[in-house]
C-alpha cells in the first residue's frame, strides 16, 4: 500500500513537472524579443543608411553613415564604434539615401566608398584614416562590390542602369582605381552580390527578375523570374547552392542554383523589405521591413524551406540589415540616425 502510495506521488509529481515546463516554455515563448540601440556620434535623423557589411579581415561591421559624410567601424565583440572615417563633408538630399556615404568596400587596407556629394568613389587609407584619391563616376552610385575572380571593383548605377567596372592598383602613390567599361543593367541594377566560387554576380531588376553575370565575360548569362513583384535585397548561401531574393511587397525567396535559379521556397514578412542578410552559422535569414517596423528571422529547414524563427519589432523606415555570421545583426534605423542591435540564439 506504501509502496503503490509512492508510486502515485512520484507519478503526480512527474506530470506535475511536465506541466510547469510546458507552461515555463510557453511563457518564454510568449515573451517578445526586444532590440538594444546604438547611437552613432554626430548622426541625426534621416541622414540616411543603406549598405552594410561584416568584414572578416577586420573583425568589423562597417556602417557608411549617409548625410553624415561617415563610415562607422562597429566592433560585434561588444557592440562599440570602433573607428569613425570621414568621406566626405556632410550632404543634403531629397532623398538621404543619395546623400553623403552609404557604401563601401574593404581591399588590402583600403576602404573603397561611395561619395555621393561628388558622384565619386573614395579611396580611404585605414592606417590614416584619410581619403588619398577619389574617382569620378558616370553616375549617381549604389552598392560597390569587390568582384574577386576578376580582381576588379563593381559599382552599380541605378540611374544610368548600368554597373561600371574599375581596376584597382592599390600599390600605387597615390592609389588609382582604372575604369576599364560598363555591363547595361536594363530594369536595374538593384543590389549586388559576388559568388567567388563560381565566377558569378547576382543583381536584380526593379521587377519581377534576378540576373547572373559572368564576372569575366561581363555578360548577362541568366534571367530569372524570382516569384518578386518588386525585387531588392540579395543574399548569397553558397555551401547550400542558395540565392535569397528580399521582396519590397513582403516577402522572401529561396531560389536554387543549382537548379537554374528555380524558386525552392519563399516565406512571408513584413512590408516593405530592401536588404537582407544571410548567417551561415545559424542558417537565418534576416529580413527588416521598412513600412511594417519589424525585423522578421527565417530558418532555413533542411536546406529547402524558410520557417519563421522570431519576429521583433523594429523601426519605421528599417530598411537594411548586416550580421557578423555569428549571433548579431544590425538593423539600420535611418529615421532615427541610430542602429537596432538584435542578438541571435541558436
Amino acid at each position: 500500500m506504501i509502496i503503490r502510495f509512492a508510486m502515485k506521488i512520484t507519478a503526480y509529481a512527474s506530470i506535475l513537472s511536465l506541466v510547469l515546463a510546458a507552461h515555463l516554455s510557453s511563457v518564454l515563448a510568449a515573451t517578445p524579443k526586444t532590440m538594444t540601440s546604438l547611437n552613432l556620434p554626430g548622426v541625426k535623423a534621416h541622414a540616411g543608411f543603406d549598405d552594410m557589411g561584416y568584414i572578416p579581415a577586420l573583425g568589423r561591421v562597417v556602417v557608411p553613415g549617409g548625410a553624415s559624410g561617415e563610415v562607422f567601424l562597429i566592433n560585434p565583440e561588444k557592440d562599440k564604434i570602433s573607428r569613425v572615417i570621414c568621406v566626405t563633408p556632410p550632404g543634403k538630399s531629397r532623398r538621404w539615401r543619395d546623400a553623403g556615404t552609404t557604401s563601401a568596400v574593404y581591399l588590402d587596407g583600403y576602404l573603397i566608398a561611395s561619395d555621393h556629394n561628388r558622384q565619386a568613389l573614395a579611396v580611404i587609407d585605414l592606417d590614416s584614416g584619410k581619403v588619398v584619391e577619389r574617382v569620378h563616376l558616370a553616375s549617381g552610385p549604389d552598392y560597390v562590390r569587390y568582384v574577386e575572380p576578376a580582381g576588379q571593383i563593381w559599382v552599380t548605377e541605378p540611374r544610368a542602369q548600368q554597373i561600371q567596372i574599375f581596376v584597382p592598383d592599390l600599390a600605387a602613390d597615390p592609389p588609382t582605381l582604372r575604369a576599364v567599361g560598363a555591363i547595361a543593367v536594363k530594369g536595374g541594377p538593384e543590389s549586388l552580390v559576388i559568388d567567388a566560387r563560381t565566377g558569378r554576380a547576382y543583381t536584380n531588376q526593379w521587377k519581377r527578375h534576378t540576373l547572373a553575370i559572368n564576372v569575366h565575360s561581363r555578360k548577362i548569362i541568366h534571367r530569372w523570374k524570382d516569384g518578386c513583384r518588386g525585387p531588392r535585397g540579395l543574399a548569397l548561401a553558397p555551401e547550400q547552392d542558395l540565392l535569397f531574393v528580399g521582396c519590397a511587397e513582403g516577402k522572401a525567396v529561396v531560389l536554387n542554383l543549382a537548379r537554374h535559379g528555380a524558386i525552392q521556397a519563399s516565406a512571408k514578412t513584413g512590408k516593405g523589405v530592401d536588404i537582407i542578410a544571410w548567417n551561415p552559422h545559424l542558417r537565418h535569414l534576416y529580413v527588416p521591413a521598412a513600412r511594417s517596423a519589424t525585423l522578421t528571422i527565417l530558418a532555413l529547414k533542411a536546406g529547402k524551406a524558410l520557417r519563421p524563427a522570431d519576429v521583433v519589432k523594429a523601426a519605421r523606415g528599417s530598411h537594411c540589415v548586416a550580421t557578423d555570421g555569428l549571433g548579431t545583426a544590425y538593423v539600420c534605423a535611418p529615421l532615427n540616425g541610430r542602429l537596432l542591435v538584435y542578438h541571435d540564439h541558436d
